[in-house]
């Protein structure tokens, strides 16, 4: 017995729900690989939404995890198991099971962009529209399977097999018009984000590092770094750019940019890092910031407080001078200072760079950032 046409329809809706969230998944990796501005439908969100420490669980980009997923789901939908009605079911429930994981989880996501980011990707909205289209699909498929026959008759075993054919044919059909919908569509709004996708405001802007900020290296470029020592993008980028910096292959300048709103000890870590520099060891305790971000970036503020403490005594720091600037108004003012320079050059996300004056859209590679700096030198 073939399977029922509804049953074929509803694998197609589901084949096309994964190609859709792949293709969702697939730009937001390469804007979370390169860190180039994206298109959001949502003003801020999708920066504040990748900025968050949601965005990189175990160190791997989520969308990654949701790219292979999607892949996933289209390969169990693309699968041709044998005739036997038993492998056929298998593959139906193995793609049901698949599906309820993903809408389940991209609930879950969904939920923390509402009340703990407060703040909505429009691409993960998009993805978390397709688990649940591909959850939903996956399920009538399952319910509109005809039941194995009574009997295998050799007529009744060519028209099956005739019918798998055709179907296999049909989605193959609608996989590559798909697919080849969806590369189109991404490398459109991609090659969209690189010409005009900036945030609002920036500019090429010369000038950008004030004489006190702190400083790395001597080479003929300054690259100015707006960051946040809470954001896990940062802590990737950091040892690449001062690697740079160190070789003097530029001179790297650093502008506190704490996002308040999405991570409860930015200010402090910022406030920590402006007090070490009063007695210079400004990179010191970036270092130290970085490399312990998950020990301290979900602590209550007294408790941050003591770490950030001990931190500085552990750098070598005078932890009473320490401890006077880091709770000084001098030293917060420091730090909103460059949080409104941020804010009025249009920044809303974490790393951004300036390389030679120039607002930076490129990969966030030592290889892009060498080759940025020797394109800005006259």
């Amino acid at each position: 017995m073939h399977r029922s046409m509804a049953a074929a329809r509803w694998r197609s809706v589901a084949l096309l729900a994964s190609i859709v969230g792949a293709a969702a998944s697939a730009y937001l990796l390469v804007e979370y690989v390169t860190g180039q501005p994206g298109l959001c439908l949502t003003g801020s969100g999708c920066d504040l939404v990748r900025a968050s420490d949601f965005a990189y669980p175990l160190g791997v980009p989520l969308p990654l995890i949701g790219l292979l997923f999607y892949l996933a789901a289209i390969w169990l939908t693309l699968a041709d198991p044998d005739a036997r009605p038993v492998a056929r079911i298998r593959a139906e429930v193995a793609l049901l099971g698949l599906a309820g994981a993903g809408a389940i989880a991209s609930l879950v996501l969904t939920g923390l962009e509402a009340f703990v980011i407060r703040a909505f990707c429009s691409w993960c909205l998009v993805q978390a529209a397709a688990s649940i289209a591909l959850l939903a699909a996956a399920l009538m498929a399952v319910r509109t399977q005809d039941d194995p026959p009574a009997a295998h008759s050799s007529r009744t075993r060519q028209h099956a097999a005739r019918a798998r054919d055709q179907e296999r044919a049909s989605l193959l059909r609608i996989g590559r018009a798909g697919g080849g919908v969806a590369t189109l569509a991404v490398a459109a709004l991609l090659a969209l984000g690189a010409t005009g996708g900036a945030p609002s405001g920036t500019q090429d802007a010369p000038g950008l590092g004030p004489a006190g900020s702190p400083r790395l290296g001597s080479g003929a470029i300054e690259v100015v770094e707006f960051a946040d020592f809470q954001c896990p993008g940062c802590a990737v980028l950091a040892p690449i750019i001062a690697e740079l910096a160190s070789s003097n292959e530029m001179t790297l300048v650093y502008r506190y940019f704490p996002l308040d709103s999405i991570h409860a000890n930015a200010d402090r870590s910022a406030r920590a890092a402006a007090a070490a520099h009063e007695q210079g060891s400004f990179w010191s305790m970036s270092e130290a910031l970085y490399t312990r971000q998950d020990a301290w970036k979900d602590l209550p503020a007294a408790d941050a407080d003591a770490l950030f403490l001990t931190i500085a005594g552990e750098i070598g720091l005078d932890t009473a001078r320490w401890k006077a600037a880091y709770e000084s108004p001098e030293t917060s003012a420091l730090v909103d200072s460059d949080r409104q320079a941020s804010k009025a050059l249009g920044l809303n996300s974490t790393p951004t760079l300036y390389i030679g004056g120039a607002h930076y859209r490129g990969p966030l590679t030592a290889d892009g950032i060498r080759a940025a700096i020797a394109a800005a030198i006259p």
